[in-house]
C-alpha cells in the first residue's frame, strides 16, 4: 500500500550552502575553487530565488470562553495585511524606484494538471505563496468564511502523501508544524509568506526586511541571513544509474545458484536463486514502503546501497536453512523436516540477528543524522529480510522439497 503513492529513488533534492555575503550566481562554465568543494551541478544562473518571510504567532491573553478555532483565526488575519505591505514594498534608492514586480519571478499560465487549483495559486503576475491563497487574498471572503480548517483540508489528499500537498505549499511549511489543526495544545500558529525572484538583489531584501521589523517589531526575531541554500532537483533516474543495481543483483542470483549447486537434494536449483532474489527485492521493498508509511522518507538511496547490506547480512541464513533442511533424514514428512533444520538452525541465526540490531543501534546513537538514517533502514530491512526468509523462502523450500519427493 505505501508503495503506491512512492516517490522514485534517486529523485530526491541535493543542497549545497554559500554565504549571503558577496554572493554572486556561479558562471556557466566549471567554477574555480578547491576541487570537491562545490558539487558539479551548481552552475550557471539559478533558475529562481525564493526568499520566505517566517511568521509565528498566538492569541494572547487566552480567555476561558475562547474556542479552538480562535487559535488561527486571528494569526491567520495578519496575513493579508502582510502580504499587502510586501507587494507594496518599493526601495528608493539613487538607481531609481525597484518595486516588487521588477524583482520577483513573473508565472504565466498554470500546468494542465494544476488548472483545478486555478482560484489558488497565482497565475500571470508575481509568483507570490502564503496561506491567503486559500481565500483569493481577501480579507472579507476569511471573515465570512465559516469553516477555516475545512477550507484549508478539502484539497488535501485522501492517500499517502510524501511530496507536498497543497497546504505544504501555500503555508511554506511542512503541515503538522503550521499548528492549523483542532488539537493545536502550544496555541502557536506559523506559516510563511514564500517570494519567488527572479534575481538576487540583496539591497530591496534588507530594505524589505528592515521595513517589515518597523511594522512588526518583535524581540523573538532569531533568523539570520548567514547562507543561500541552494537546491538542486536531479533528473529522473536514468539507465546509468541502474547499471550498477542491475549488476549487483545479477552477482547477487548467480552466487546463489553456484552455492545451491553444491547442495544435491534439492530438485530446482535455479528456482531457489530465484525465491532468494526475490526475498531480497521484496524486503527492500518491504522497507522501503514501512518508512514511507511511518514518515521515514529515505532521502539516502535505499536501492543502491540495500543489497549490500542484504548480501552481507541475509544470504547467509538462505544458504544456511537450505543446507540444514536437505539434511534431514529423507524418510521424515516435509513439515517435519522443515522443522527439524529449522530447529537446528534456530539458535545461531536468532544469535547473529540479535547481533547484527546491536550493531546498528551503536550506529543510531552516533547521533549523525545520515548514520541513524543508514541505521533505521537497516533495522527495518533486516527484519523484513528475516520475516521474508521465515515465510516466504522457506516455504518455497518446503515445496522444492515435495516435488524431490514425488
Amino acid at each position: 500500500y505505501p508503495l503506491l503513492k512512492l516517490p522514485l529513488p534517486g529523485t530526491g533534492p541535493v543542497e549545497f550552502s554559500t554565504p549571503v555575503k558577496d554572493y554572486a550566481p556561479p558562471g556557466p562554465g566549471p567554477q574555480h575553487g578547491e576541487p570537491g568543494e562545490r558539487p558539479d551541478w551548481y552552475v550557471g544562473a539559478p533558475v529562481a530565488y525564493i526568499q520566505q518571510i517566517f511568521v509565528k504567532a498566538t492569541v494572547s491573553p487566552w480567555q476561558k470562553n475562547f474556542l479552538a478555532v480562535d487559535v488561527f483565526r486571528s494569526p491567520l488575519s495578519r496575513v493579508f495585511q502582510l502580504v499587502e505591505e510586501i507587494r507594496n514594498h518599493a526601495l528608493r534608492d539613487s538607481s531609481g524606484v525597484r518595486s516588487l514586480e521588477e524583482v520577483c519571478l513573473q508565472v504565466t499560465d498554470l500546468l494542465p494538471g494544476l488548472r483545478k487549483l486555478r482560484n489558488l495559486l497565482p497565475e500571470h503576475g508575481c509568483l507570490l505563496l502564503s496561506p491567503g491563497n486559500f481565500w483569493q487574498n481577501d480579507l472579507e471572503r476569511f471573515n465570512a468564511d465559516p469553516d477555516i480548517i475545512k477550507t484549508i483540508h478539502q484539497h488535501e489528499p485522501k492517500t499517502l502523501q510524501t511530496s507536498a500537498t497543497l497546504k505544504d505549499l501555500l503555508f511554506g511549511l511542512p503541515g503538522r508544524y503550521s499548528g492549523v489543526n483542532l488539537y493545536n495544545r502550544r496555541r502557536v500558529v506559523s506559516y510563511t509568506v514564500t517570494l519567488g525572484l527572479q534575481r538576487y538583489d540583496s539591497r530591496f531584501l534588507s530594505s524589505l526586511r528592515s521595513r517589515l521589523k518597523l511594522l512588526h517589531p518583535s524581540p523573538n526575531c532569531s533568523l539570520r541571513e548567514d547562507n543561500v541554500v541552494h537546491v538542486h532537483f536531479k533528473e529522473e533516474i536514468g539507465i546509468a544509474e541502474l547499471i550498477p543495481l542491475v549488476t549487483t543483483y545479477i552477482i547477487l542470483f548467480a552466487y546463489i545458484y553456484f552455492s545451491t549447486r553444491k547442495i544435491d537434494m534439492v530438485k530446482s536449483k535455479w528456482g531457489l536463486a530465484l525465491a532468494a532474489v526475490v526475498t531480497v527485492l521484496s524486503s527492500l521493498l518491504m522497507s522501503v514502503g514501512l518508512c514511507t508509511l511511518f514518515g521515514l522518507t529515505p532521502t539516502l538511496n535505499g536501492g543502491e546501497i540495500f543489497p549490500y547490506l542484504v548480501v552481507v547480512i541475509g544470504l547467509e541464513n538462505v544458504l544456511v536453512l537450505t543446507k540444514s533442511v536437505v539434511s534431514t533424514p529423507v524418510d521424515l514428512e516435509v513439515k517435519l523436516r522443515i522443522a527439524q533444520g529449522l530447529s537446528n538452525e534456530s539458535w545461531s541465526i536468532m544469535k547473529n540477528m540479535a547481533t547484527e540490531l546491536g550493531i546498528i543501534l551503536i550506529g543510531y546513537f552516533t547521533l549523525v543524522p545520515a548514520i541513524q538514517e543508514f541505521c533505521l533502514f537497516a533495522v527495518v530491512g533486516l527484519v523484513s529480510d528475516f520475516f521474508l526468509q521465515m515465510f516466504f523462502f522457506t516455504t518455497v523450500l518446503s515445496i522444492d522439497i515435495r516435488r524431490m519427493e514425488v
